[in-house]
């Protein structure tokens, strides 16, 4: 098994640690392996995710090709993309929880063309979607997606037909309308000289694991100093707080910004064996 570092730009040779950010990378043997921010893989308009909440439409965080150690639902299953809503604080919408939950529209709420599509994206809901909710209540989510579906034309979001009052960015939360990010290209190489690597992250040294930080070593400290704020594939997490329980080898650590994703300056720990999703700042 092997550990794996992110950078994204459209040049192997000037990639960064962050779309648009100065902070270079370089990650030797590069390869392209999905894009990060603007449209989502080919699954079908209306199976584009939506927030529980305002059944606006998620934005597209990333969609990223896994090494083989890591497609842990299936062979088959040889990508991700990850959506993300922040609507911990936004403004509910009558009958959007509902509707995604698969509960058929009165007549009234078929008549209305924002919750007939919330109510259509229940009915196409991709079977490999996996709904995510952190511990103050925002809304991501998950889909693993075949190899015809990643290299699948990449499809816009659904068509902006919002509702009234909808209300300013904070009681809204993000969405793809109104908060997408520009698409950038992810490129994937292998993190090398990690400790951890093939290791579950645990507290203290269980399974032999070793925690960033958790010494006075001087290679230690170095090698943490050359991976912190990278997103990355197995090997050391660097969660901003406590690390989640339930952690396997085959973690996913996302960065703050990372396809315009919100996480308050902190990252996330998605985990492709277990399910454990959390995130801190």
């Amino acid at each position: 098994m092997k550990a794996y570092d992110l950078g994204f730009g459209e040049s192997a040779d000037e990639l960064s640690v962050r779309p648009g950010k100065p902070v270079g990378i370089d990650l030797p043997g590069a390869r392209v392996a999905g894009w990060c921010g603007g449209r989502a893989p080919g699954i079908g308009t209306a199976s584009w995710p939506r927030s529980p909440v305002t059944g606006l439409p998620m934005i597209h965080v990333i969609t990223l090709e896994l090494p083989e150690d890591y497609r842990r639902k299936g062979q088959d299953l040889v990508a991700v993309s990850f959506f993300h809503a922040d609507d911990h604080v936004a403004d509910d919408i009558e009958g959007v929880d509902e509707l995604l939950a698969g509960t058929a529209p009165t007549p009234e709420q078929a008549a209305d063309p924002f919750l007939a599509a919330v109510a259509a994206t229940a009915a196409a809901r991709h079977p490999q979607q996996q709904d995510l909710e952190d511990m103050i209540g925002g809304a991501h989510a998950l889909i693993r997606l075949t190899a015809e579906e990643f290299a699948a034309p990449r499809i816009d979001p659904p068509a902006d037909i919002r509702p009234d009052g909808l209300g300013d960015t904070y009681s809204r939360g993000q969405n793809a309308w109104d908060d997408s990010a520009p698409e950038t290209t992810v490129w994937i190489g292998e993190r090398t000289g990690d400790p951890n690597t093939g290791i579950a992250p645990a507290e203290d040294g269980e399974g032999g694991y070793v925690e960033a930080w958790s010494s006075d070593d001087k290679d230690l400290e170095a090698f943490c100093s050359s991976i912190e704020g990278i997103s990355h594939l197995g090997g050391t997490v660097m969660p901003c707080q406590a690390l989640p329980e339930g952690l396997t080898p085959y973690v996913f650590e996302l960065e703050d910004g990372v396809g315009g994703v919100n996480f308050g300056g902190g990252n996330a720990q998605i985990d492709l064996e277990s399910g454990v999703f959390d995130w801190a700042q």
